[in-house]
């Protein structure tokens, strides 16, 4: 398994996501997808959307296993040098882009 593909941590929309394409990838609707996950409609939308605020984990990994996903958990890992690299690499071309912006609007400004 190739650890580098599988992202560090998944936030709850990226959960809410993945339910809802698989619930509409077997064609139910909400009301029957939350029925029998055993939730109401109301809050099976708020998982789908990142803001259930009170959900057990129980039910996250159910309505997970019933949109057709599969939960593994891996051991945490640090970060590669590449990684670090890569992401620093990013991080300073977004600063450079900022400055660039910035001096453009103080040129225009004059």
């Amino acid at each position: 398994m190739n650890l580098s593909s599988i992202p560090r941590s998944l936030r709850p929309a990226d959960i809410g996501r993945r339910v809802a394409e698989g619930r509409r990838r077997a064609k139910l609707s909400q009301q029957v997808f939350a029925a029998k996950l055993g939730v109401s409609r109301k809050t099976l939308s708020d998982l789908e959307r990142g803001v259930a605020e009170h959900i057990s984990l129980k039910t996250a990994l159910k309505a997970l296993s019933m949109a057709g996903f599969i939960v593994e958990a891996v051991p945490r890992r640090p970060p590669t040098l590449s990684e670090v690299m890569n992401e620093r690499a990013a991080y300073l071309t977004r600063i450079d882009q900022l400055n660039a912006a910035t001096d453009s609007g103080r040129k225009e400004s004059k």
